[in-house]
């Protein structure tokens, strides 16, 4: 047996209800005490509330091949980016949008009181703005994916859960 902390408490009426070991305390007192931090309910004190369906199903679908090859990925990925490692890339966008992001840059630089970056550094900051928010999402909601969300509610479905399946955009449910 360990030590205990104090644990007084007093009441309205100011007297105690349980002091440290030694002060108020019974042999009553204590063997209470102990069947308590000996039982199953003791033991766990301190410890996390048992997890919700939702809790158990997403432990148990992060353990699946195809969430640990997300996960896997997605960490790898994120380890080892370097935004001075850089591909080339070449897109075709129609001069109508490109005008649009002009414009929109126009007015963003106008408010900053500054000199309007080029389009390209316009779209490249877009794209790579995108892209870094779909690998956090990738870590922290997969299933913002199409992909991903499938591969839950095919889970959800496979272990009796339809009420945790996450409604696609194509849902009458709003999300």
């Amino acid at each position: 047996m360990g030590s205990r902390k104090t644990h007084s408490k007093k009441t309205t009426a100011g007297t105690s209800v349980a002091g440290a070991k030694g002060e108020d305390w019974t042999a009553a007192d204590e063997a209470a005490l102990d069947a308590y931090e000996n039982s199953p309910e003791g033991r766990a004190g301190g410890q996390a509330p048992p997890k919700t369906k939702a809790e158990q199903l997403t432990a148990l679908f992060l353990k699946t091949p195809e969430m640990q090859e997300c996960a896997q990925t997605a960490d790898a990925i994120n380890s080892a980016l370097n935004e001075d490692d850089t591909v080339p890339i070449r897109i075709d966008v129609p001069r109508q949008l490109i005008r649009l992001a002009e414009f929109l840059e126009e007015k963003r630089a106008r408010r900053a009181g500054v000199k309007p970056v080029t389009v390209d550094q316009t779209l490249r900051d877009r794209l790579l703005n995108q892209l870094q928010d779909d690998l956090h999402s990738l870590v922290v909601e997969p299933g913002r994916f199409d992909y991903y969300r499938a591969l839950w509610n095919e889970f959800c479905d496979e272990h009796g859960a339809p009420e945790e399946k996450i409604p696609g955009p194509e849902s009458d449910t709003p999300i």
